[in-house]
């Protein structure tokens, strides 16, 4: 598969994708593309059923949606047709449920991988949730995949990239805000340390990082950030380090960075030394730095 362009896909490649029109006269527009570990889909239909099953063919990607439709019904495979709202869908552990469309109707999807996801929140949500109300974040998402489903030029190898981690960070940020509001409404110790696991997430990459920084960020005491993440049982240096292992792992069984050695990709990941990164390691993965790019190349 050429990671680098969109394509138009059938029937065979949707149902891969875990998506299957109903009825002999169903017929789907779909478009992919596939830059790096996310996934990209736009679908167009008119009165359509769809039955829906990403938990099976992607287990590890959560899924965002964005549905328009003129009418819309949901079901999963026990309940009763129950109409919904168009909007943004989240649903962390994928999507199985049936859709019933009338009209014209359109969806945005990006498949994205829950262990980047679980970064920026301190639990993933455990079922799907539907935001009819849109905000400028979900807007932007869907405005920028669709763009990226629209233009035909082929994505160079950085440009393939960007987008993965541009997708990622846009992801996070909507689950930050709409999954990490919502969780929080009874407990705004929970609000704060999500805004606190996303700034580390989002610059853990700099050595200079400290959980000063991280407070300063956040609008917020040292102190007080330091007793909510004890209520988590964790602390903030500990995150900062959590995340820069999952920087460096990410970097390490990614082939495109084989060429970096283990002191490069340890200042990349914001540790001050190899050695550093080897012990945040073997406490985050029990694995050091050559066996993760081991078992990739295994």
């Amino acid at each position: 598969m050429d990671l680098g362009i969109v394509r138009e896909i059938g029937p065979q490649e949707l149902i891969d994708h875990g998506i299957r029109p109903v009825g002999d006269r169903a017929s789907l527009r779909a478009r992919e593309r596939t830059p790096g570990s996310v996934i990209l889909l736009t679908l167009r239909g008119v009165s359509n059923e769809v039955a829906i099953d990403t938990s099976s063919t992607h287990p590890d990607h959560a899924v965002f949606a964005f549905i328009e439709a003129q009418a819309l019904w949901s079901r999963t495979q026990d309940e009763p047709w129950l109409q919904i709202e168009s909007g943004m869908v989240i649903a962390a552990p994928g999507l199985s449920r049936g859709l019933r469309c009338q009209g014209a109707w359109s969806a945005t999807v990006a498949l994205v991988p829950r262990t980047a996801m679980a970064s920026f929140v301190s639990a993933l949500p455990t079922d799907a949730r539907i935001f009819p109300e849109r905000r400028l974040l979900d807007r932007a998402m869907q405005d920028f995949i669709e763009g990226l489903l629209v233009a035909e030029e082929r994505a160079t190898a950085i440009e393939r990239y960007a987008v993965e981690q541009l997708v990622l960070e846009m992801g996070g940020a909507i689950l930050l805000d709409r999954v990490g509001a919502v969780s929080g409404q009874g407990s705004p110790r929970a609000v704060l340390r999500d805004r606190a696991i996303a700034v580390i997430a989002q610059q853990c990459g700099d050595p200079n990082l400290t959980p000063t920084q991280v407070a300063r960020e956040v609008q917020s005491s040292l102190r007080q950030l330091q007793l909510v993440f004890a209520e988590a049982e964790n602390s903030v240096a500990g995150e900062i380090r959590r995340q820069r292992a999952r920087l460096a792992r990410s970097l390490l069984i990614d082939s495109r960075y084989d060429v970096l050695s283990i002191e490069q990709i340890a200042q990349r990941s914001g540790f001050q030394s190899p050695m550093s990164l080897r012990r945040a390691l073997d406490e985050a993965y029990q694995a050091t730095p050559r066996a993760l790019r081991a078992q990739r190349r295994g």
